[in-house]
């Protein structure tokens, strides 16, 4: 299995075993004036206040939707939970994040990125389900000068999904945030930082675990901070 190492340059599309790599065309026309105003959202996101290590350096929003032939349906708020054996730091819990914005949520773009993922993970599925849960998570990690962002405190995990979807909506100032994907053996499959915005890469959370080393502050004065769209699919019919 071929690992991919390039920063700076993605990697072609390609399913790797179980990870798909996206290029940014893809999912995201970043000049855009509708991507811009979507990507603009990620500056309202407040505080992560579930952090069980203490660190402020995530905010975020959540939101749940039910995909099928028929479209997709929004859910009504609810919370988000993680078993603990998938989530040490911060699972066991309901988690009652900020909801998404529903300007955000009936956008173009993200209506754009949740169909176009409902129907690839669809095609990499020998029986698809008639329905899908997708939970979608806004994600902002910020650092400041010797105190770095962890996006994935949790360390190395599965999300405890079928499917994730890590979509780069931007970032400023920082170095780090590469992410690392082993398989079932241990073994590296895949190790590749996001550069562009729109660019993604889906994981079969069933068979993969991944995680995303710190961010840190290149410039100590200047803000530094990495946004992603995380959205997770599971059977839910």
């Amino acid at each position: 299995m071929t690992v991919c190492e390039t920063v700076g340059k993605p990697p072609r599309d390609a399913l790797a075993g179980h990870v798909l790599h996206l290029r940014a065309d893809k999912l995201a026309a970043a000049a855009q004036e509708s991507w811009v105003r979507f990507a603009a959202s990620w500056d309202d996101l407040p505080a992560d206040t579930f952090m069980a290590d203490g660190g402020s350096y995530r905010q975020r929003r959540y939101a749940a939707f039910e995909a099928s032939r028929s479209g997709i349906v929004r859910l009504p708020h609810r919370p988000h939970f993680q078993e603990r054996a998938h989530n040490a730091l911060n699972g066991g819990i309901a988690r009652w994040f900020a909801p998404m914005e529903p300007a955000i949520a009936d956008s173009a773009p993200f209506r754009h990125i949740l169909q176009v993922m409902a129907d690839r993970v669809a095609t990499h599925e020998a029986r698809p389900p008639a329905a899908w849960l997708v939970e979608a998570h806004q994600f902002r990690i910020v650092a400041q000068a010797g105190q770095p962002g962890l996006p994935t405190p949790e360390g190395m995990h599965r999300d405890g999904r079928d499917w994730v979807l890590i979509c780069l909506i931007g970032s400023g100032n920082i170095g780090g945030g590469e992410t690392l994907v082993r398989d079932g053996a241990d073994r590296i499959v895949l190790r590749h930082r996001l550069m562009q915005p729109g660019e993604g890469l889906l994981l079969d959370d069933r068979m993969v675990r991944h995680e995303t080393s710190p961010i840190e502050a290149l410039a100590p004065d200047a803000p530094a901070w990495r946004d992603t769209l995380v959205l997770t699919f599971a059977r839910a019919a």
